[in-house]
């Protein structure tokens, strides 16, 4: 990873998602930084859906629970996110399903590995 990228990056809105691209390891303030770009995005259409591609993702940084902001993320998000969709490799799934409260909120999670582009799309898009 080089000095310049960034570990969290909103890329696009395509039909209602908002994509996100994670890779290496991930700062609190980098997350909230990409979140809020995503969500000034869709501020007017009310409801959207997440797909988040782990890329060379290597996990959340020791920041990241001590500033809490695993529990912003989950505050309040339910009235606007209709569905998660992660795409990374199976090491990361538990970790990424308590983080998103699976099972636990509204919002439906799913995880999917790399090479399921098809299935994830097709999962936020039902």
């Amino acid at each position: 990873m080089d000095g310049i990228s960034m570990p969290a990056v909103f890329e696009s809105v395509l039909d209602g998602i908002l994509v996100f691209r994670v890779s290496g390891s991930l700062h609190a303030s980098e997350f909230e930084a990409a979140m809020k770009a995503g969500e000034e995005q869709t501020r007017e259409s009310g409801h959207f859906r997440y797909l988040v591609i782990y890329d060379g993702f290597e996990g959340w940084n020791h920041d990241f629970v001590d500033e809490g902001a695993d529990a912003r993320f989950t505050e309040g998000q339910d009235e606007l996110v209709d569905k998660i969709a992660v795409v990374g490799d199976e090491l990361w799934r538990e970790s990424t399903e308590l983080f998103l409260l699976k099972g636990l909120r509204k919002t439906a999670v799913e995880y999917f590995e790399p090479g399921q582009e098809a299935l994830d799309r097709a999962w936020l898009e039902s």
